[in-house]
C-alpha cells in the first residue's frame, strides 16, 4: 500500500472490554468532570460583560463593528444613553436566535 507524504489516513480500532458498572460509572463522572473544567476555562478565556460596547458586542458575536451597526440600524436591540450605546448579551443572543434560519 503507497502512502503519500503528508496524507493520514485514520484507521479505526474497536476494542471490546467487560467492566464493572462501578468502574464504568466512575469514568463517566471523570469524563463529565473532565469537560466541565474545560468549558469552564474557556468561558474564563472569553469572558463578556453583560452589557458591552460596540467593539465588545462586535468581539462576542464574531462580527465587524461596521456590521454591528448595519444590524443596529435593522433593529438589533441597543440601549443608548445620550450618545452612548450599550449592548446587552441576552439581547444579543436572542436576537441571533430570532434570526437563526
Amino acid at each position: 500500500m503507497a502512502i503519500k507524504k503528508g496524507c493520514v489516513t485514520p484507521m479505526a480500532i474497536q476494542v471490546a472490554m467487560n467492566l464493572p458498572d462501578d468502574f464504568e460509572e466512575q469514568i463517566k463522572r471523570d469524563m463529565y468532570s473532565t469537560a466541565l473544567e474545560a468549558f469552564k476555562a474557556t468561558a474564563k478565556k472569553h469572558p463578556f460583560a453583560e452589557y458591552m460596547q460596540r467593539k465588545d458586542a462586535a468581539d462576542y458575536l464574531g462580527i465587524s463593528t461596521g456590521k454591528l451597526d448595519q444590524l443596529t440600524r435593522q433593529g438589533l436591540p441597543t440601549i443608548i444613553i445620550d450618545t452612548f450605546k450599550l449592548y446587552r448579551k441576552a439581547s444579543l443572543d436572542q436576537w441571533m436566535l430570532d434570526h437563526q434560519i
